[in-house]
């Protein structure tokens, strides 16, 4: 029964965000699709200047190793007049040098090739969010800036995520959000999984996006059912059900958090003390006489 109502449930918070008009949602879908296929034509024509561009290099490297070996070549060659050798020598290193400033300019258009790809990247998902509207553009904007400054270690990048989260600053909270999730990406497997895809969630609660957050909660629950962030995502599954104004909902999971997790006494305290204020809201609602 309880699994019925949370797999009902669920579905209602996932289908709240969707859009109500059926015109105006064909109008977005129209516009994604027109932004779609332009960033794909100009990813296709970045695509292939890079293929070109790398294609030069290795010749050219195959170029210089060949004049290379024809400057050893004639400096060891002991039957040549010294201003024969001079005279070569200077041509040798003459077109060695222009070739090094061809290769030069070649990956420094490379480099700049590659820079716009990602700004194009970039741009399309900043075009797509501003379609969707401005929640959408402002985790755009956080997700982008958590991929610029994202540490390649593991323990590092959770630290990093966990510190922008305990800030309290709104937009670097949104961050630390996007790097939990990025550390879920790189390390689903690994045993600080489970506190990553908590502290998502927390992230959520802390913006007072209850609907994800109470999703990002629950799948602590789902994912990971011997992790020991298990009570605490029950418990503030009921808080971001009641929240929400699903009090029914609220009411058994926080009857589910004290069944389940007496063991932690604080806790447990928090959620009983939370389930008896809705019980008196409750009450004071109903009718005189009922």
């Amino acid at each position: 029964m309880i699994a019925t109502r949370r797999l009902t449930l669920l579905g209602t918070l996932a289908l709240a965000g969707c859009w109500t008009s059926a015109q105006h949602g064909e109008m977005i879908d129209q516009r994604i699709a027109a932004l779609e296929a332009d960033d794909q034509d100009r990813r296709k024509q970045i695509q292939d200047l890079e293929t070109q561009l790398k294609a030069q290099l290795p010749k050219m490297d195959a170029k210089l190793a060949e004049l290379d070996e024809a400057l050893n070549r004639l400096n060891n060659a002991t039957h040549r007049s010294g201003a024969d050798v001079g005279v070569r020598l200077d041509e040798i290193q003459e077109q060695m040098q222009k070739l090094r400033g061809v290769m030069d300019e070649t990956q420094h258009r490379l480099d700049q090739q590659q820079a716009v790809a990602q700004n194009t990247a970039q741009e399309s998902d900043r075009k797509l969010a501003a379609v969707i509207g401005p929640q959408a553009l402002a985790d755009a904007s956080a997700k982008e800036k958590a991929q610029k400054i994202a540490v390649a270690d593991r323990p590092g990048l959770f630290a990093q995520a966990f510190k922008l989260y305990s800030s309290g600053v709104p937009a670097d909270v949104d961050v630390g959000r996007e790097l939990f999730l990025e550390f879920l990406r790189r390390y689903p497997n690994d045993a600080q999984a489970s506190e990553a895809q908590y502290y998502v969630a927390a992230c959520f609660f802390q913006a007072k996006r209850f609907k994800e957050a109470a999703l990002a909660f629950q799948k602590v629950i789902d994912q990971f059912p011997k992790s020991a962030k298990v009570c605490d995502a029950r418990y503030r599954l009921g808080l971001c059900f009641a929240e929400l104004k699903l009090r029914d909902e609220a009411k058994a999971a926080l009857e589910e958090t004290l069944g389940r997790c007496s063991g932690k006494v604080g806790l447990a305290k928090e959620a009983k003390a939370k389930l008896a204020e809705l019980n008196r809201q409750d009450k004071a609602r109903k009718p005189a006489g009922h």
